[in-house]
């Protein structure tokens, strides 16, 4: 096992990045899965591979192949009971959605046609589902409904609801300033600790809600109450005017976003950012501190660096030198072997004969690897006044 002192002598900035990477990745998968019910499985993929991974070098080879196929087996699984939450997560990660907004057009007077209508229709008791689109998009998340690119306006909204209506009982998809479709079907949660009070309509609002960014708001014709659906939360709401002012606040235009979104990277989801890195440097550390068993030769050139003014190198004993690394497979096929070079500082060095070690630090080997053996192991060189021209 490699000590911490010889790690951060070996730590290299490629090392950071791949950490930062790791952490950033670990993070992201936490964030997503603390809202999908494939989480567990996920969780459980990796600790069966960081499992198999540190089987493997402490060489327990039975061990690192049943962990191996577990982890197939989990992964098979995964990609077949929760294809439907991996396909969302996959849509989720569209780039260009966050670097490019999508015009959609501004909710304006639309909000507050939406608004009340949503509070008629209650007080009508006629039961409703709105859908107020964001940035991701909800076409693989619903089914049928009929396109409609109509503008809005509270009456059309309540036309659209009323019990002799053909389409009622579906959600009405609202994107911008428009009425995108009528009469579409949402996907129902799988929670089991939503109050018996919800029916249908409040749990497909969920179901939705839990999958994109999207509002939903929900009308009970049961209760005559209004409700709005942000994530996995339901919020009560009491007017109209409420209504349209947490909705106008969750809409938040990007350039007021932005302002606070620096403090928001660094400061917000403190709880998931710490346990990502607390899992990063563990995987980080088995990687590293635990050197693997494969090794692999390869020929070094030598280098030397500051070289004393006046001075040059004379009858130099081997240009190369053999060297066997030792360490984990998957670190020997990760880093670029060619590149390396053995160098010697010459930094104080005296005119006369010189007899240098081959060591750790001077291949800055990354961290994971060994010298296993070296030929040879000393190099020696005669410095000598330079030449006059």
């Amino acid at each position: 096992m490699l000590s911490f002192q010889t790690v951060m002598v070996a730590l290299r900035w490629q090392n950071i990045v791949d950490f930062f990477v790791l952490t950033v990745a670990i993070y992201l998968l936490l964030r997503w899965g603390k809202d999908a019910r494939a989480f567990r499985v996920s969780l459980a993929i990796v600790g069966l591979r960081a499992g198999a991974l540190l089987a493997r070098q402490l060489d327990l080879i039975v061990t690192g192949l049943l962990l191996d196929a577990t982890n197939l087996i989990a992964i098979i699984l995964l990609l077949i009971v929760y294809q439907a939450e991996l396909r969302h997560a996959l849509t989720r990660l569209d780039v260009m959605a966050w670097l490019v907004p999508r015009h959609k057009g501004t909710m304006g007077r639309a909000l507050q046609a939406i608004s009340s209508a949503a509070f008629s229709l209650a007080r009508a008791r006629c039961g409703a589902l709105i859908v107020i689109t964001r940035r991701d998009s909800v076409n693989e998340l619903i089914d049928g409904g009929i396109e409609l690119g109509g503008e809005i306006s509270a009456e059309i909204l309540e036309a659209i609801f009323r019990k002799n209506s053909p389409v009622h009982d579906g959600a009405a998809i609202v994107e911008g300033d428009h009425i995108a479709r009528v009469g579409a079907i949402l996907p129902l949660t799988h929670r089991t600790d939503i109050l018996n009070e919800y029916g249908t309509r409040h749990r497909a609002a969920i179901g939705l809600a839990e999958r994109c960014d999207a509002l939903v708001i929900v009308v009970s014709e049961e209760r005559s109450e209004v409700s709005l659906m942000v994530g996995r939360n339901i919020l009560k709401v009491d007017t109209a005017e409420a209504l349209g002012m947490k909705i106008r606040g969750l809409q938040a235009p990007r350039e007021i976003v932005s302002r606070t979104g620096l403090r928001q990277i660094l400061l917000g989801d403190l709880g998931l950012k710490s346990a990502a890195l607390g899992l990063a440097f563990i995987f980080w550390s088995i990687s590293f501190f635990l050197v693997g068993n494969s090794i692999r030769t390869v020929t070094v050139p030598v280098e030397f660096s500051n070289v004393p003014a006046n001075t040059e190198i004379s009858q130099l004993s081997t240009g190369t030198v053999q060297v066997e690394l030792r360490g984990s497979a998957w670190v020997l096929d990760s880093v670029s072997l060619g590149s390396l070079v053995a160098r010697f500082d010459l930094t104080g060095a005296k005119e006369g004969y010189q007899a240098l070690s081959v060591e750790q630090s001077t291949l800055s080997l990354p961290p994971g690897l060994i010298i296993q053996n070296v030929s040879p192991r000393r190099i020696s060189l005669n410095l000598v006044p330079s030449r006059q021209p």
